[in-house]
């Protein structure tokens, strides 16, 4: 996986990054908050033997010195010591308590020992540590003086008195804050890099871009509360469909394609409702456009619009109807549609025959834009066969829905059938997302932008879309299409 990769899982789930960051500094404030502070009070202890005459046996009691240092480490956290300390200072806490509160330490290479205690108020804090010392050097004093009496082999003199602490000991709140802050923060990074690794779904356009080999033509926002009357919607997705309109427009330059299927890789991708409003936004710029229900196994289209289904492109194919009988006129803003008509028994047989072929080649004379609602390329074949006679196809690929895998095999298909993919668009888009990089409609801003382009034979003011080769390829069309494209006789 390449840098840049990585780069767009972290921007895609920046969100979790940022929320990580902000639990971890809010854990470290919640830390900081209900934990008591705990104040260290500590001794120094000399530990000496008795004397010797020579200089090797000063050196050897000094080693026999830092042996003991450690032996009176052990001694100082022992329950007769502690137990001691509690008597004396009629603690209520038991010696084993009072046990896990001390620590000592020896410092390396010498004969001192650092003792300390630790306690929620800091002159008792002292307190304890004082007392403990006291009572570590009766204790040693004791073990080290023979029964024979005389003077101990050993003893610790304490040489500097706890003292009370004045600040709290453990991290103090912005450095906790900051601690807190940086464990989630790679915490985040972590879950934000997992999630992109994991999920194998298109997130963003270039992530469609990358998988496909083809060009973003644009993308179409959620739109939850979009009625069934395609304009009525335009106050939202206006702008984002006049953007495809026109990369749609001059694509191949001068000669765009006339007959557009509009397909995806599985069912619930948004293929039937961008069919509608794409036809709606192509006669907005005042084209002549029929929009056809070429999902022979459903009447989604024809019910969507709410039109009668008793005629459509199954019974003119089958021969039952002339195409003039099965179009309704003027269905809404000037789009005429052809619906699917009655579910046929043989809708691959009807849509791969030579009447369906010609179909497309009289409609295509008749009509500015022939829009194509086709079925999904994964689940039947109808739709790669209408691909196939069509000028272009957009694949479109849901947002967090459509994985890497079948964006892939839905491309691959419409290669294999010889299908010539315009584009893709991504649908569902999370609200508000802008156009990053990758998309061809960066340039578009403005409706006024998008319908001027159009209006006019001068090159797009928009940035026209860039991509392979194949994009801006259509394929030929009889000489006659290319005749009185605007005096349609069916809009």
């Amino acid at each position: 996986m390449e840098i840049r990769e990585y780069w767009r899982i972290l921007r895609a789930g920046w969100w979790i990054v940022a929320l990580a960051t902000a639990i971890g500094v809010a854990g470290g404030y919640a830390y900081t908050f209900f934990t008591t502070p705990q104040y260290q009070a500590c001794a120094r202890l000399f530990v000496t033997t008795e004397g010797g005459s020579s200089v090797g046996e000063a050196y050897q009691n000094n080693l026999f010195s830092q042996e003991r240092v450690s032996s009176y480490a052990g001694l100082a956290t022992s329950t007769q010591v502690a137990q001691r300390a509690v008597d004396q200072l009629q603690l209520q806490e038991s010696a084993a308590e009072l046990r896990s509160r001390i620590t000592a330490t020896p410092i390396e290479k010498t004969v001192l020992l650092d003792l300390c205690a630790t306690d929620a108020d800091p002159e008792v804090a002292q307190a304890l540590t004082n007392a403990v010392a006291g009572q570590l050097t009766q204790v040693v004093q004791e073990l080290e003086t023979s029964q024979r009496g005389g003077n101990p082999a050993a003893g610790a003199t304490i040489v500097d008195q706890g003292d009370v602490p004045s600040a709290p000991i453990g991290m103090g709140l912005f450095v906790t804050l900051g601690l807190g802050g940086a464990i989630g923060f790679v915490l985040g990074l972590a879950l934000a890099l997992l999630r992109g690794l994991v999920d194998r779904s298109i997130r963003d356009r270039p992530r469609a871009e990358d998988v496909s080999g083809r060009v973003v033509l644009g993308g179409l926002p959620v739109d939850a509360t979009r009625p069934t009357v395609p304009v009525a919607s335009m106050a939202t997705m206006g702008e984002p469909l006049r953007v495809l309109r026109t990369n749609i427009r001059f694509l191949g330059g001068g000669s765009p394609p006339r007959v557009i299927t509009i397909t995806s890789a599985a069912s619930g991708e948004g293929r039937t409702s961008t069919a509608i409003d794409l036809a709606a936004v192509l006669a907005e710029a005042g084209h002549t456009v029929l929009l056809v229900g070429g999902d022979l196994r459903s009447s989604t289209l024809g019910t969507r619009l709410g039109i009668e289904q008793n005629s459509g492109l199954s019974t003119v194919l089958s021969g039952e109807h002339s195409v003039e009988d099965a179009i309704q006129n003027d269905v809404f803003d000037g789009v005429s549609v052809l619906p699917a008509g009655p579910v046929p028994p043989n809708p691959s047989e009807l849509l791969g025959s030579d009447r369906a072929q010609d179909l497309l080649q009289e409609l295509r004379a008749d009509y500015r834009y022939v829009i194509v609602d086709t079925p999904p390329l994964l689940d039947v074949t109808d739709g790669a066969i209408l691909t196939a006679l069509s000028d272009g196809t957009v694949v479109l690929a849901r947002t967090g829905r459509t994985t890497r895998e079948k964006l892939r095999r839905a491309i691959k298909a419409l290669d294999g059938v010889g299908g010539i993919v315009l584009g893709v668009v991504t649908t569902f888009e999370p609200a508000g997302r802008r156009l990053r990089g990758g998309s061809p409609a960066a340039g578009g801003t403005s409706s006024e932008t998008s319908s001027a382009a159009e209006a006019s034979t001068a090159p797009s003011t928009e940035a026209a879309p860039s991509g392979p080769a194949h994009a801006a390829a259509v394929r030929p069309r009889p000489a006659k299409n290319d005749s009185a494209t605007s005096s349609a006789s069916r809009g």
